[in-house]
């Protein structure tokens, strides 16, 4: 089994417990993520001026009150700004760390000022990436890709007409069998 299998199974057996609401939607995930977590996360888009070539696909601030900020790019497209969203929600789920700091915030968003940065920055923590290099950032990213699997399982699993149309035609045809003698 490819390495990349083995933790995308791992994955989803850490993914248990996990609350997929049914019919899936962000607003949806983040009231149940709230009502497990007992914590408020607000979904805002990121100001333009954050979402420069290099600069971060997304961010989640931990503020001063115990509830979190997720931001994501507004020019993007929805596919990826759910995403995105999905990305920080992992991190938000998993409680995973990454502060920056002040000085890799601006290195990140060069066309805020330097003196609202340290002020937006000052006592609290700031997760943000711009690459995917550490292992808990691919298993992160490889967790909002099985989110999304799951969720559209679980959409298509629904009985009704639309549901069992939308099911036959996202995947019309069954694997090709392979023959014993190739």
């Amino acid at each position: 089994m490819s390495s990349l299998r083995r933790l995308r199974k791992q994955l989803v057996e850490d993914l248990d417990g996990f609350p997929i609401p049914q019919p899936f939607s962000i607003p949806a995930l983040i009231r149940a993520m709230e009502g497990q977590l007992d914590r408020r996360i607000l979904l805002r888009p990121m100001p333009p001026e954050l979402t420069a070539p290099g600069s971060a696909c997304g961010l989640r601030v931990k503020m001063a009150n115990g509830a979190s900020l997720v931001l994501f790019p507004l020019r993007s497209t929805q596919y990826h700004q759910e995403h995105v969203i999905l990305h920080e929600l992992v991190h938000e789920w998993f409680d995973h760390g990454g502060t920056i700091s002040p000085v890799e915030f601006q290195r990140m968003t060069p066309h805020v000022g330097t003196n609202l940065i340290r002020r937006f920055t000052r006592d609290i923590p700031i997760a943000a990436r711009t690459t995917y290099e550490s292992e808990q950032e691919l298993a992160t990213e490889v967790c909002a890709n099985i989110i999304r699997d799951l969720a559209a399982r679980q959409n298509r699993a629904t009985d009704d007409l639309v549901g069992r149309l939308e099911a036959s035609l996202s995947h019309p045809f069954a694997r090709r069998k392979r023959r014993k003698n190739q």
